[in-house]
């Protein structure tokens, strides 16, 4: 059996793991913190594998060691670019989040998420791990290989030249809607919290001896804990949203390259 290996295919093959590997690092659900290091090694050698051996990939020009590292170093930005790009859409639930709690009056409630090494609020986080659930039990996190295989059509090796007045319109325009996908997703408690303050807001001046700040806070609790149960049912179409938008995102970016 002969196993000798071409050096070109070899060198290419590196190529392809830097991007694979940078992507993993950085990507949603695979950068978590409870994905084991040598395990996510694993998965992006596999995934670099097939993307090889599936795609046709071209290797660069170059003539010396150093631009061969330099193409590695080139790589390895465009990975974490489209890893980091994709993974802007899953912070959107930690905004959210935010916001709810700030309405339901959790803000003071939070934990400490060691995936991003900052305190979150407790809505955020449960957000955060049930949509985590759904995409990988939904098989949605296939729109995230997906985007990383059709980067290499896209972006082929050593071909990344930055569009910066393209990428600067298209990450304002993102920013923008960054705010607005977070405030949908808490609008259903925030609307909850505005009836609740236009009823405590009567009360209080039909009953003036009623101490509604006491009794205001109990009730706000209550519904938003309700209004959350209901749109538990809406969490799978907020998880096919956000993988959507990732996508989006990622082939945005590959644009500008």
């Amino acid at each position: 059996m002969d196993l000798r290996v071409a050096t070109l295919t070899l060198e290419s093959f590196l190529l392809v793991l830097a991007r694979s590997g940078a992507f993993m690092a950085s990507a949603p659900i695979f950068s978590h913190k409870a994905v084991n290091t040598k395990l996510r090694l694993l998965i992006a050698g596999c995934i670099a594998i097939a993307l090889f051996t599936s795609l046709e990939v071209p290797l660069p020009n170059y003539t010396t060691v150093l631009e061969y590292t330099f193409l590695i170093v080139k790589e390895v930005l465009v990975g974490l670019s489209l890893g980091f790009v994709s993974n802007l859409a899953m912070s959107v639930l930690v905004m959210a989040g935010e916001f709810i709690d700030r309405e339901i009056g959790f803000t003071m409630a939070q934990t400490f998420d060691p995936n991003t090494n900052m305190s979150v609020t407790i809505t955020a986080e449960l957000y955060d791990r049930v949509v985590c659930l759904v995409i990988m039990v939904t098989n949605l996190h296939y729109f995230i290989l997906l985007a990383l295989a059709e980067s290499f059509l896209l972006v082929p090796l050593g071909e990344v030249k930055l569009n910066l007045s393209y990428l600067y319109t298209e990450v304002i325009g993102f920013i923008t809607q960054y705010f607005a996908i977070g405030f949908r997703i808490a609008m259903p408690v925030f609307l909850a919290a505005i009836m609740v303050n236009c009823i405590l807001g009567v009360l209080a001046k039909s009953s003036p001896q009623m101490n509604m700040f006491a009794v205001g806070m109990q009730i706000k609790v209550f519904a938003g804990l309700f209004i959350l149960s209901v749109c538990v049912m809406f969490i799978p179409n907020i998880a096919n949203y956000l993988m959507e938008r990732a996508r989006e995102m990622v082939e945005t970016l590959m644009g500008g390259m």
